[in-house]
């Protein structure tokens, strides 16, 4: 088992002390492979978009991108020639922490200097776990890292700029600040304790949404959005297979999805990868006959310490979000949250799919 796991957040937010976390408590099981900050790397040998003979902040993105994926190609490459093949590799940042610092235009023009094609969302799905650290004011520091130049007030901004980089993960935690470190830390290793697993158990909340009372238009502020076509192929009746088409930040991926319900209701995650256009297109030639395609519009956003999505699918809304305990989750006070649906089996995107599904939504509204 690989899994690829970034740390990123504002400066200040503690991936050092966590880091180290990480090692104590995988080390025994785990290789632990670290790979360190880039930025700081590029800036302790001089290369400074700041200071005496800066370099332009475009040109110094440019560097921090070549080197970090040297780094990760070696890393890959590496690991064919390690035995234990249990490994965790921890990314002290990753690809796309670097769009914090700049527009996203001007990060695509960054990621076209590179020698392969790359996207956008190639570096959002090369990851397993993005793990958020949310810095607080009282707890920056700069004197463990002598490249940091932020005041406490730009420090925290970059931490809200790399949260929005990486919106559209399809595995995003958030962790929010807490007065001892070692709640933050026991908030990091349980999230890691969870994608461990062999089979990643599904768990998560569901609401009904009434969008005439939601504002869309602020949602659209805040979000990063993608447009799903999402389709259901023929199989067993406790296995779920499902093809997506994903177009977000101007490029399409397609990605295959199995799911399987065990005998006490749980819904586990069995395969969940990336595949070509040319897969996609072949698989959907097995498409369950009884299912349509889903073309939803998807809005991915933070609150507080969760990450929401809410889905507008015809012309009502599923708000879903990710849970890791039984605690209350607070709800968005811009949504107008009608219902939770979390155990509706009507609202469950498989019947949702199916061709009657105009009933489904009767009996949702």
């Amino acid at each position: 088992m690989i899994k690829k796991i970034v740390l990123t957040g504002g400066p200040g937010s503690g991936k050092t002390t966590v880091i180290e976390s990480i090692k104590k408590n995988f080390g025994g099981k785990y290789k632990i492979i670290v790979s360190n900050e880039t930025a700081s790397h590029l800036m302790s040998m001089g290369l400074r978009p700041f200071g005496d003979s800066p370099i332009s902040i475009i040109d110094f993105q440019e560097l921090v991108l070549r080197e970090q994926l040297s780094k990760e190609e070696i890393i890959d490459l590496g690991l064919n020639y390690i035995p234990n093949k249990n490994i965790i590799i921890i990314y002290d940042r990753g690809l796309l922490d670097n769009q914090a610092y700049i527009s996203e235009d001007e990060f695509k023009k960054v990621i076209n200097r590179l020698d392969k094609k790359y996207t956008v969302n190639d570096f959002l799905d090369r990851y397993d776990l993005i793990i958020n650290l949310v810095s607080r004011e009282d707890f920056y520091t700069t004197e463990n890292n002598p490249e940091r130049t932020e005041d406490v007030e730009s420090a925290l901004s970059l931490g809200k700029k790399t949260l929005n980089a990486w919106m559209g993960h399809k595995n995003l935690k958030i962790v929010s600040p807490k007065d001892n470190i070692n709640d933050k830390i026991k908030e990091v290793l349980n999230h890691i304790n969870k994608i461990l697993e062999e089979e990643e158990v599904k768990s998560q909340k569901k609401y009904y949404v009434d969008l005439e009372d939601t504002d869309i238009a602020y949602l659209r502020s805040i979000s990063k959005v993608a447009n799903i076509e999402q389709s259901y192929l023929q199989g067993a009746d406790n296995i779920e297979k499902r093809l997506r088409k994903i177009t977000m930040n101007g490029f399409t991926t397609y990605s295959y999805t199995i799911h399987r319900t065990n005998p006490n209701g749980k819904v586990v995650k069995i395969s969940d990868k990336s595949i070509s256009r040319d897969m996609y297109e072949e698989l959907l030639e097995f498409q369950d006959n009884n299912k349509e395609t889903i073309i939803k519009e998807r809005f991915y956003f933070p609150y507080k310490d969760k990450y929401f999505t809410l889905d507008l699918i015809d012309d009502y809304g599923l708000l879903e979000v990710n849970i890791t305990d039984e605690k209350e989750i607070e709800l968005p006070p811009f949504i107008n949250v009608i219902e939770d649906v979390t155990t509706k089996e009507e609202c469950l995107n498989r019947n949702l799919a199916n061709k009657n599904r105009k009933q489904y939504v009767k009996k949702i509204i």
